[in-house]
């Protein structure tokens, strides 16, 4: 009789234990692993772009243990307080989402936030700057040209790419007046493609636009070739005068040989204008150039 009162004992012993260990044991699995802490940065495939070839922003999520990442990022292009453009993308297995963007032209600013996961908390990013820039174009600019009569000078024309502009330029001249010359030394331009679009604009080149005036000279006539040359400065009246005094001369004295110097004035001082133009495809621009005669 007492040894089954013991062996029940032992039994009930046993079955306590059992029981206040499962206990513990069970609520050892009832508690909560806590998220980790993410990092958010967003880059970009370049800085600068042109307006025909959008940016690629990548957002990458870094958290102090290995493992696979879930959940979105959102993107956000502002203009100062006004927000252009937002695009959420997933994360892949290695943390990364991407997206590309349609944006105008101008600098913006832009930021990316992670929603995180089960395993992960959420982040923010910090900001980013981006520049798209607008139509490829050119530009160009001309010195005044100060000259002496009877001489030449040249000053540079120096063009400026805007926005990545690059391929030929034509240039030509053109003089506002006979009394002086123009001419363009070379009189095309090759405008290479940038290697990296880093500003909206950047030197391109120059060509030489050079002006060109004319001496007095003195010129050795006949004394018919001479009254030719100064006929021409007479008017009408004073022209029909002279020819009849000078044909009344030469039919009395029977002489037309006789020897004369004629003359002839060169560029006035003064100011004068030569148009300048380049052209590029359907680009084309043009500047006054004032050139002054001393």
């Amino acid at each position: 009789m007492n040894f089954r009162l013991s062996a029940f004992a032992l039994l009930t012993f046993l079955l306590a234990i059992s029981q206040a260990y499962g206990q513990a044991s069970g609520a050892s699995y009832q508690q909560s692993i806590s998220q980790a802490a993410t990092a958010l940065t967003v880059n970009s495939s370049s800085s600068v772009v042109g307006l025909e070839s959008p940016p690629t922003l990548s957002a990458v999520i870094s958290f102090p243990n290995s493992g696979q990442t879930t959940g979105n990022v959102t993107f956000t292009v502002e203009n100062g307080s006004t927000v252009i453009a937002t695009g959420t993308a997933p994360v892949n297995l290695t943390g990364v989402a991407t997206w590309t963007p349609s944006l105008p032209t101008g600098t913006f600013t832009i930021f990316a936030a992670y929603s995180g996961d089960s395993n992960l908390l959420g982040s923010t990013s910090p900001a980013i700057s981006q520049t798209v820039l607008g139509p490829e174009d050119f530009s160009f600019s001309v010195s005044p040209i100060s000259v002496a009569r009877g001489q030449s000078a040249a000053t540079p024309v120096s063009v400026t790419a805007i926005n990545g502009f690059h391929g030929t330029i034509a240039f030509s001249c053109a003089s506002q007046s006979s009394e002086v010359d123009c001419g363009l030394s070379p009189n095309a331009l090759m405008v290479p493609a940038p290697v990296a679009q880093t500003t909206t604009s950047a030197s391109a080149g120059n060509v030489a636009l050079s002006a060109t005036t004319f001496a007095t000279t003195v010129q050795k006539a006949g004394l018919f070739g001479a009254f030719l040359l100064s006929f021409l400065s007479f008017k009408r009246r004073k022209r029909l005068a002279l020819l009849a005094a000078v044909a009344l001369s030469l039919l009395l004295t029977g002489c037309g040989t006789g020897t004369r110097y004629v003359q002839q004035d060169g560029t006035p001082k003064g100011t004068y204008s030569i148009t300048v133009t380049g052209t590029s495809g359907k680009l084309s621009h043009t500047q006054t150039v004032l050139v002054t005669v001393r």
